[in-house]
């Protein structure tokens, strides 16, 4: 499948500022608080016990010490890169899950918190053990706080993508704060999701990759291009394999304008752009328009038209700017099946 859909001119902005905004005033610290659900898929209260509140030390259950802990570094890069106030934007508290079911390999997030299986030890170790994981999770939230990415079709694999794409830039923050944001730091970054916590027992692999996507792992079926699109009605219609397309047009951006512009303009292009019924082409054009707004009409704003085009995706119209999202209406939908491929949980309508 390829979108031909005319890109007409680039919208041209007074370039604004792109230094982090002020998160939302008046909110508060953003509280966090990790459960342990003891294997149990109906824990009590639906959390289970509470085991490790705020700044309360280590617990020594790495599971739920590393959920606790990489939430805060994903809160920390939605506050200092981006100027976002938790998930909500609002201080909302942080609610994590650990140790939900038995060999449970998943991960998800519902409307109010993020749950995390400890993985049957072959397929997956426990999931909160990965700093992207949980930068995806929590991603999935701020979408449904943001744009509404609704969850079929291309607007679902954009929604996957989001995910993916900030949890990857999450992980690069953190391991690298001193250099992020340079292209070099971007093009020596491995670009893949899930790789400290897929297979443990295989070295080298992951569950999916940015670069290259198709190559993550064995049965990775992710197309890179439109030419490779795949037509299909399960996974809610394809949004974990053809999030490969948005997600390889992201690799090609960071790596050529660096991932702290990526990272501003993936956000920008959330909040302020796109709909959501947004398709591949919308996206393509939101993120033109954020880059536009953030630097002006130059060397960004030409690198995400490129990578776009290069996947095979050609912008559609330039967008209005959304100055008020719709209000949030909180989903609990339980779609049912694993993270992998169905883990998100929230809403499917636009």
């Amino acid at each position: 499948m390829q979108l031909a859909i005319n890109a007409g001119s680039m919208p041209v902005y007074t370039p604004q500022s792109t230094t982090p905004r002020e998160a939302t005033p008046g909110t508060g610290t953003v509280g966090y608080s990790t459960y342990d659900a003891k294997q149990s898929t109906s824990p009590k209260g639906g959390l289970g016990d509470l085991v490790r509140k705020d700044d309360q030390a280590a617990t020594g259950d790495k599971a739920v010490d590393a959920a606790h802990d990489n939430a805060k570094i994903v809160v920390d890069f939605y506050k200092q890169v981006l100027g976002r106030n938790s998930i909500d934007d609002k201080g909302m508290e942080i609610k994590s899950v650990v140790h939900y079911g038995r060999a449970y390999n998943n991960a998800y997030w519902d409307g109010s918190k993020m749950t995390y299986g400890d993985g049957d030890g072959k397929f997956f170790a426990p999931l909160s053990q990965g700093l992207d994981v949980v930068g995806h999770e929590m991603t999935h939230g701020v979408t449904e706080h943001t744009s509404g990415l609704a969850y079929r079709g291309q607007s679902g694999a954009l929604n996957e993508s989001w995910s993916d794409v900030m949890g990857e830039i999450i992980e690069q923050w953190s391991e690298n704060r001193s250099g992020f944001g340079s292209v070099d730091a971007a093009k020596g970054a491995d670009w893949l999701v899930g790789e400290d916590v897929m297979t443990p027992g295989v070295a080298g692999d992951a569950l999916r990759s940015l670069k290259a996507p198709g190559t993550a792992y064995s049965g990775d079926t992710q197309p890179a291009d439109m030419a490779h699109y795949k037509n299909t009605s399960s996974d809610n219609g394809g949004v974990h394999t053809n999030s490969g397309i948005p997600n390889h047009a992201a690799y090609v951006i960071g790596t050529t304008i660096g991932s702290e512009k990526l990272a501003k303009i993936w956000y920008t292009a959330e909040t302020s752009y796109l709909k959501s019924n947004a398709s591949f082409s919308d996206a393509a054009a939101a993120t033109i328009a954020a880059a536009t707004k953030l630097f002006g009409a130059g060397a960004e704003a030409q690198a995400v038209a490129d990578a776009w085009k290069g996947v095979g995706v050609i912008a559609s119209a330039p967008p209005a700017e959304i100055l008020v999202h719709a209000a949030y209406v909180p989903q609990h939908i339980n779609y049912g099946g694993t993270m992998f491929p169905s883990d998100y949980r929230g809403p499917v309508t636009a």
